[in-house]
């Protein structure tokens, strides 16, 4: 049964963080999360400040971290997560506070 994924809000000055795998990690990878292999989208999360939260998660102003992203739509602005789907501002891509931190973003925690 597939469920509704929740409305993450609108997201602004974010960056993308793109995760690496040591040998034999991405295989292991690939069975657990098939949703990014459907998509062919390398493994990635991303950061960014809220703007608005509808489920009230994060208030605004608040810096957050995504999980796994299965799609990333430019055009329309919109990033997708394992659980969530987010609207991005595409005007402030890399203006995070942070740069790409690679495997580092999963050392953060909220």
């Amino acid at each position: 049964m597939k469920t509704e994924k929740k409305d993450g809000g609108k997201i602004k000055n974010w960056q993308l963080h793109h995760l690496t795998f040591e040998e034999g990690q991405q295989e292991s990878f690939n069975k657990i999360y098939p949703e990014l292999k459907e998509h062919d989208i390398e493994p990635m999360m991303f950061t960014g400040t809220i703007v608005e939260d509808p489920v009230g998660r994060w208030e605004s102003g608040w810096h957050m971290r995504s999980s796994l992203i299965v799609k990333l739509d430019r055009k329309e602005g919109i990033i997708e997560t394992l659980n969530t789907i987010y609207h991005v501002d595409m005007d402030t891509e890399n203006q995070d506070s942070m740069p790409d931190l690679g495997n580092g973003v999963l050392e953060i925690f909220y």
